[in-house]
């Protein structure tokens, strides 16, 4: 169970995807995945929008993404997927000590968690050590998604190809948005998963298919949709803990890697639309910002 956690690095944030506040929208960058930035005196470079998935028609890389690998010099993720990062991921998705997930969400909630969890053949020992917003990641990725997903790929290929790997967050970091969040506001969150878990496949196939027509205003829309489910104040602190916080600390963290050119960094592409979106950000910073595919 550790080690299939652990592979889901990248899909532990699909639970962002489904929980991702509105945020204001410029209508600059409202279509395209694979986007192109420039400044005067340096080398260009170029921002991906990534979904957490292994589908086919996501995996499958387009020419224009290939040709620029073959011409990068680095390659930026989120959190740089090493084998000490993956240790540390290991040691903070249970809870410590005696805790107990019953004890912190109730009988009857557990009860439910230990029978969705079943299905992902998790057994209730495990369960009943697993963080409140571990399970409600793992219900919110499809249970029976094969291959490896898009995050992973893009990992490796950048490794044959020797480029020099950055992370612009740490695990911890990453970790601690919902690590931060009271055990309350982990039992809503867990809730609104249980709720939505009868409708999360179809939801997810919805969301590749806007990822795939590289339609980021569509996804955002959707997840205005799915945001109606929470209350006014969860969604004031997920804007600023998924969104606002991070945006801007990827932006400045990126940018000795843009200063050097010929980066590829590869983000979830909802970070990238908006007034606080990362091309934004990088736009009022002078970058050039120009859709590749």
């Amino acid at each position: 169970m550790r080690a299939k956690l652990i592979s889901k690095l990248g899909v532990w944030m699909c639970l962002a995807l489904f929980l991702l506040p509105h945020t204001a929208w410029s209508g600059d960058f409202d279509k395209g995945v694979l986007w192109k930035v420039s400044k005067a005196g340096q080398q260009s470079s170029y921002i991906l929008g990534t979904i957490h998935s292994a589908h086919p028609e996501v995996t499958n890389l387009p020419p224009q993404l290939k040709s620029i690998f073959n011409q990068a010099s680095s390659f930026t993720v989120e959190v740089d997927l090493n084998a000490q990062a993956m240790m540390q991921l290991q040691s903070q998705l249970f809870l410590p000590g005696d805790k107990s997930l019953k004890k912190i969400i109730g009988p009857q909630l557990y009860q439910k968690c230990v029978l969705l969890m079943s299905q992902y053949g998790v057994p209730e020992p495990i369960v009943d050590k697993m963080k409140p917003w571990v399970i409600a990641v793992e219900l919110s990725a499809p249970k029976d998604a094969k291959g490896q997903i898009l995050d992973l790929k893009l990992y490796q290929i950048a490794q044959q190809k020797g480029l020099k790997i950055y992370g612009l967050e740490t695990v911890e970091e990453q970790l601690n948005v919902f690590d931060g969040l009271s055990s309350a506001q982990q039992k809503r969150i867990l809730g609104h998963a249980i709720n939505a878990f009868p409708t999360m496949p179809q939801k997810y196939s919805a969301l590749i298919q806007f990822y795939v027509n590289r339609d980021l205003r569509g996804m955002l829309v959707f997840n205005d949709q799915e945001m109606n489910h929470l209350d006014s104040s969860l969604r004031e602190i997920l804007v600023k803990r998924l969104i606002t916080e991070r945006n801007r600390l990827m932006v400045e963290r990126m940018q000795p890697q843009l200063r050097d050119g010929k980066a590829i960094i590869a983000i979830g592409a909802l970070h990238l639309p908006g007034e606080q979106g990362v091309l934004q950000l990088l736009e009022n910073r002078g970058y050039r910002i120009n859709a590749v595919y």
